[in-house]
Formats: C-alpha cells, sequence, structure tokens
C-alpha cells in the first residue's frame, strides 16, 4: 500500500480550488453541490493546518523521543497495559496484524465521513453542531501536536516494531521519507474521532442497537496501541480534549444572548429497531 504524501502546499491549494468551486457554484444556484464543496474545504484547511504542523515538529526528533520516553514511564508507573506485550502477542499472527493494520487505515476517515452524511441528511439540524464540535477537537488537538511525541512505532530501542511498514501497509512511509506529521502521536485523532462518532451516534440515534458503536473507539483504542502508532496516553488525551470541547461548547451556547439555529443533540428514550 503506498503511503499518502499530499505535501500541506497541495492541500492548500487543493482547499483554495474547492472553496472557489463553492462560489461558484452558490451563484449559479447550485446550493447543494455549494454546500458540498464548502464541507469539503473544511477538510482539505485541516489537512492543511495537520501537514504543515508536522513539518515543523519533523525537525524535533530528539524531543520527540524524550517525551515518548517520559509517556513510557508514566504509563508504566501507573500499570497501565503495555502496548508492547500486546504487539508482541499479536506479530506471531500474520492475519491478524493485516486486519489492525487495516483497521487504522479505514477505519479513521470512513466512518466519521459516513457519521457525518448520516447526519446530515437524517438530522440536519444537529449538523452544525456536530461539525463544530468535530472541527473543535481537531484543532485543539493541533494545538497539543505542537509538542511533538514519537509514536512507539518509532521506538525500536523499546523492542517495537511498525508493523504496518513491514507489511506494507504504512499509510505514513520511512520516517524521513514519508509524510512529515509521524512525530504527532499525542493526542490521537483516531481515537478523538472515533469516541465523537460514538458520542453522537448514541446522542441522535434512536435504535437500541446504536450502543454498539462503542465497540468503535475501543477497538480502535486497542487497535492504535498494538499496531504501535499511538501510546495509551494518546486516546485518553484525545477524549480528555473531546470532553472539554463538549463542555465549552455547550456553556458558550448557553451564554448567547440570541437563540442560535443549531439544534441540541438530545438524549432520546431507545426505541426498539
Amino acid at each position: 500500500m503506498p503511503h499518502i504524501d499530499p505535501t500541506w502546499q497541495l492541500a492548500a491549494v487543493t482547499a483554495g480550488v474547492l472553496l472557489l468551486l463553492g462560489v461558484v457554484l452558490r451563484l449559479v444556484g447550485w446550493t447543494r453541490s455549494a454546500a458540498a464543496a464548502t464541507e469539503a474545504t473544511l477538510v482539505a484547511s485541516l489537512y492543511t493546518a495537520w501537514q504543515l504542523i508536522g513539518t515543523i515538529t519533523h525537525r524535533n526528533v530528539e524531543g520527540a523521543t524524550a517525551n515518548a520516553l517520559t509517556v513510557w514511564h508514566v504509563q508504566r508507573a501507573l500499570h497501565l497495559p503495555s502496548e508492547l506485550a500486546m504487539q508482541q502477542a499479536m506479530t506471531p499472527h500474520p492475519w491478524l496484524v493485516h486486519v489492525a493494520n487495516a483497521y487504522y487505515v479505514y477505519g479513521h476517515f470512513n466512518p466519521v465521513i459516513v457519521m457525518l452524511a448520516w447526519v446530515f441528511i437524517w438530522h440536519r439540524a444537529a449538523y452544525p453542531r456536530v461539525r463544530l464540535l468535530l472541527c473543535l477537537l481537531t484543532a485543539t488537538a493541533f494545538v497539543v501536536h505542537f509538542i511533538p511525541v514519537a509514536p512507539p512505532r518509532l521506538m525500536p530501542e523499546l523492542g517495537f516494531h511498525d508493523v504496518a511498514l513491514e507489511y506494507g501497509q504504512s499509510v505514513y512511509g520511512s520516517f524521513g521519507e514519508g509524510i512529515p506529521g509521524q512525530l504527532l502521536a499525542m493526542p490521537s485523532l483516531h481515537v478523538g474521532w472515533a469516541v465523537l462518532l460514538a458520542y453522537v451516534v448514541i446522542r441522535l440515534g434512536r435504535s437500541r442497537w446504536r450502543w454498539l458503536i462503542v465497540l468503535h473507539p475501543i477497538a480502535m483504542s486497542v487497535d492504535v496501541a498494538v499496531t504501535a502508532n499511538h501510546w495509551w496516553a494518546d486516546g485518553l488525551v484525545s477524549a480528555g480534549l473531546l470532553a472539554l470541547c463538549i463542555a465549552a461548547e455547550t456553556a458558550v451556547r448557553a451564554l448567547l444572548p440570541v437563540q442560535v439555529e443549531v439544534a441540541e443533540i438530545e438524549v432520546r428514550a431507545p426505541v426498539a429497531a
């Protein structure tokens, strides 16, 4: 699997083109297409910011390694499960490694895109708030990303392996040759987005089966650990940031002098599917 390697400059140009396309579509009256272009512009802009931050932190390898060792020792002191032991239990089973690598790749963006489409189509009034929470979580994560932390897979001295690279399934490529955002392990947006997805589905969904969605953030938390893409702490920090974003958005909205047309995500009583 070739790694994804669009530069921040290319991502920025893409965002600009999408923005211009959205303006043109709106002028000709194609409002739905214009709305889709606007959403795509937002995604491209966030990716541009992530890549740009990566080019800055990419130079601080020693600092990222030192910070990763600190995380490792703190986790050991807290007796958290060992990512290394979990990876070593997985690696004798190649099929399991393939599944874990694939879940890391396809379980990140794709479920969030499906969730956004579901909210946009079936819960349109709640869409602005869901999108805002996604942007707030991503933006706050970007701020923390300015403190570089190496992922476990870049710590072979501790015994970790980059199993995705070894199996030809890496989206990052070799360090120094692949994309520059490889020292942005803390916090984990893989875990953060998975928790946000579960939060939205549980709060908006009506079926009793919606509670099964909690398996996604649980599975993703385990997956990023066994593939050595993240420390446990990366996911915990991301979940904490999401909680802060939800609390801050709720507090600010409550203080607004004029009621804004953004629907509250209400808790609904379970209804049989």
